[in-house]
């Protein structure tokens, strides 16, 4: 079993605007497919969605691309369609406990270079990753997931001293830890929950 029949895998690249969601999904929904598996960004200035749907009927590639890209009347886009391929799938890492990952400092080049070097040599998966700039500072914020046969304080310890060298501070929080300390939303209930 590879290619699974009239599911597709579609990634749109187009300069930011209003309305972009909804010319992607009504040009895929009007052709009869059921988008079950969506995720977008923006990143200076420019969008990118990359989308996984199931079609009721057999459609070539090239007949998705074409009513995507009727719906954004020659601006510059970029549209890819492929075959959902369940092989590929399988290649993609186990799943380990998943942790947030914050670098803050000044911005110099080949911080992610480095991260993402000690990242790959430790079997980490990067699942997503953003980046805020503050005039000459950065900050990181990455979702991992760690292999359950590392030691994450050993992780943690080895990147603090990594990152402290291009003087950057680092933190590894468990992804509930994270959640409960950085949004106000789940520590407002958590004090709720207390009394």
């Amino acid at each position: 079993m590879g290619k699974v029949k009239n599911r597709y895998v579609i990634s749109v690249l187009v300069a930011d605007r209003v309305g972009i969601l909804r010319d992607i999904t009504s040009a895929v929904a009007d052709m009869g497919a059921n988008i079950d598996g969506i995720s977008q960004t923006v990143v200076a200035g420019y969008f990118t969605v990359i989308l996984t749907a199931s079609f009721n009927k057999l459609r070539k590639p090239e007949e998705i691309r074409s009513a995507i890209l009727h719906n954004f009347g020659g601006a510059e886009v970029e549209v890819q369609v492929r075959p959902y391929d369940v092989n590929a799938v399988r290649r993609v890492p186990a799943k380990g406990s998943r942790y947030v990952l914050t670098i803050t400092g000044k911005d110099r080049k080949g911080i992610l270079k480095a991260v993402t070097a000690f990242l790959s040599d430790r079997n980490i998966n990067v699942e997503d990753w953003y980046v805020e700039f503050d005039g000459e500072n950065v900050m990181h914020i990455g979702e991992v997931s760690v292999p359950k046969l590392l030691d994450i304080r050993q992780v943690q310890d080895e990147l603090r001293q990594l990152l402290s060298k291009m003087g950057l501070e680092s933190y590894i929080q468990h992804e509930n830890i994270f959640k409960a300390t950085n949004e106000v939303g789940a520590i407002g209930s958590l004090l709720k929950g207390g009394k």
